[in-house]
Formats: structure tokens, sequence, C-alpha cells
């Protein structure tokens, strides 16, 4: 009868299964690492990208020498962008300013001022026109320098700022206003409209609800007489 020789497993074998062991737990980890940063360090730029990306918004970068034109008005404050995104008539962006100092317990703090803004081309032309919400502390129409008409119906819920008592007056009496909420502002200038929404998240959700207020502000805009908004 045969003799059938025993095969034990070799100690270099052993090792060689232990670093392989070793190479994928280390892969796993980073994996791992690579996902959580992703989805909870950076989980509200990602989201903000699919949101984009499902409505043909583009990301882009934007750097001291390249602001976009809705803040060329406002180099004097230093502006930062945070976050862009665009598409063929809308431009939405998140911007800092320089720090501002604010009264608190025990003393003064600064810190810097951080804006949300939508920006959206309108068919008539308008000079410096603006609805600044009466119960903000600030808001970002503080920062384009207007002047405010308190007789040409401040209420409640917003004043009106502009550069020209006519076109304040059309827009004072414009159906716009009624459909602003009264914690979002609004400026127009040129053919351009801008919503100030620095009091809420700039988010999917809010994204949304923005585009859906600029349009339907900017086809009541449509209404308004364009004699009543030529610049001066």
């Amino acid at each position: 009868m045969p003799m059938v020789a025993k095969v034990v497993p070799s100690a270099g074998i052993s090792v060689q299964v232990l670093i392989t062991l070793a190479i994928l737990l280390a892969a796993s980890a980073a994996t791992f690492w690579a996902l959580v940063r992703r989805w909870e360090s950076h989980r509200q730029w990602h989201a903000l990208s699919e949101w984009a990306s499902e409505r043909k918004f583009r990301a882009r970068s934007v750097d001291r020498h390249g602001l976009p034109q809705v803040l060329a008005a406002l180099s004097d404050h230093s502006p930062v962008v945070r976050l862009y995104l665009a598409d063929a008539s809308s431009t939405l962006l998140q911007f800092q300013t320089s720090p501002r100092q604010s009264q608190v317990a025990g003393g003064i703090r600064g810190g810097p001022a951080v804006w949300n803004l939508l920006a959206r081309r309108v068919e008539t032309s308008w000079p410096p026109t603006g609805l600044r919400p009466t119960a903000a502390a600030d808001s970002a129409l503080d920062l384009f320098s207007l002047s405010g008409y308190p007789l040409l119906g401040t209420t409640e819920r917003f004043t009106v700022f502009g550069t020209d008592s006519i076109a304040a007056r059309a827009l004072s009496e414009s159906m716009a206003r009624s459909l602003l909420p009264p914690d979002v502002g609004l400026l127009l200038r040129d053919n351009e409209l801008l919503l100030d929404f620095s009091k809420r998240p700039f988010d999917q959700i809010e994204l949304d609800r923005m585009l859906a207020l600029a349009s339907q502000v900017a086809e009541k805009l449509e209404c308004a007489s364009p004699k009543s908004v030529t610049p001066n």
C-alpha cells in the first residue's frame, strides 16, 4: 500500500495571506472613510451638485478677479463666492462680504456676512429699485446703497428702495410685491431681477422655491408700463 505524504502548510503562505487580508482591510477602511467624508463633511456640496445636474445648472468656481456680473457693484465689500450655480437664464449664488460687527453679551463680536441671491433676466429695464423686508435687521439690498421711499407703500412687510421715484412707485404698485414672502427681498436693476433669500438655507428645497418665485415675479413685472420704469 503506497504511503501518502502529508501536506503541511508553509509559514510563507500564511504570511502572504495575512498581508493580503491587511491590504484588503486597509482598502476597505479607506473607502469607508472617503464615503463618510463625502456624505457627511461635503454632503451639501454633493447634494447641490446632483440637484444642479438634474436641472441643467452648472457649478462654477469663481475667484476675486472673476466675480459674476451680479456682484460687480459690490466690489467695495470684497465679496467672496462660496457657491455658484448657473444656467442660461438664472444664477444662484452664496457669497460672503467683509466681517461685520454685532453687539452681543459680553462685548462686540465680528463675523462674515453670508448672503444668498438668485439673479434672473427680465424683459423690462429698471433703474436700481427694490423691496426690502422691513423686519430684517440686515439685507443684501443694504449693500447696493439705495435710497428709501417710506411714503411709497411702506408696510409691515416691505420698504421701497431705489434711485428713481417713478420706478419706485411702479414697483410699489405692481402685483409682484404681493408674491414676495416677508423674509425675501427683491432688487431690480437694468434687465436683472435679484431675490435675496439670505434668511433661508441654500439647499435644494429653497432653490426650487426661489426659481418658481422668480418666474412668478418676472411674469408680473411684464405688466408694468415701460414708460414708468425708464431710467432718468
